[in-house]
Parts: C-alpha cells; sequence; structure tokens
C-alpha cells in the first residue's frame, strides 16, 4: 500500500510542479533542472517501461504467490511467480528509487517557484 501511495503522490507533485511552470511532466523542458534518474526516466521510454511494467507484475506475482501459498496444490504457481518475481523486483525497486527521486525534486521545483514569485512581489 505504501509503494502504491509513493507512485500517486509523487506522480501527482511531478505533474503539479510541471503544470504550475506551464510544461508537460514529461517533457525534457519540464524536467530541466531535476535530478538525473527523473529526466532519464521520462526520457528512456525502455528504461520508463521496464519500470513501470516491473512494478506492475511484482505486485500481481506477490498476490498470486500469497494466494498461492494459502492453498495447497499450486507449486507450479509458486515457481513462475518465483520466476517472475527474479525479472521484475529490480524494476519495482527502481521505480521506487524514482518515485522518491521525483517526489524530492518535485516538492523542490514547486518551493523554488513559489519562492520565486514571493520574491518578485
Amino acid at each position: 500500500t505504501m509503494l502504491i501511495i509513493l507512485d500517486i503522490s509523487s506522480h501527482w507533485c511531478q505533474m503539479y510542479s510541471t503544470t504550475s511552470l506551464k510544461q508537460h511532466h514529461k517533457s525534457a523542458e519540464g524536467n530541466k533542472g531535476r535530478f538525473f534518474l527523473v529526466r532519464w526516466y521520462y526520457q528512456s521510454y525502455p528504461f520508463f517501461g521496464y519500470c513501470c511494467v516491473g512494478a506492475e507484475f511484482t505486485y500481481v506475482a506477490m498476490y498470486l504467490q500469497s494466494r498461492a501459498n494459502a492453498s495447497s496444490g499450486y507449486e507450479i504457481v509458486k515457481t513462475l511467480c518465483e520466476y517472475f518475481l527474479m525479472l521484475s523486483v529490480p524494476a519495482c525497486a527502481t521505480k521506487q528509487v524514482v518515485n522518491v527521486s521525483q517526489l524530492c525534486s518535485s516538492c523542490y521545483a514547486v518551493a523554488a517557484n513559489d519562492a520565486a514569485l514571493k520574491n518578485k512581489r
């Protein structure tokens, strides 16, 4: 649950910080000055896809594995989930690092923009 909250909140802050600058949240202009991992995440679609799909597969595989562990006779499901998790957990972990970086850099951008507007008055 916490990872999903982190994902939603970091994406919301990213969108808010870039739209307040009248930029798209995935554009190079909107991500200028952001943490390098956030810029790379939005510029490299294969990396973006690997992280997003890997995170979702991790959640699904963990759910299936928990259901299979609660019942007997689902050894093939348990084995398949273990293989999926070996491939998807690194992507999910990377996405969480990106989410934290995105949250921090977008909050910093909002604060910097607010300070600039206040100092302009």
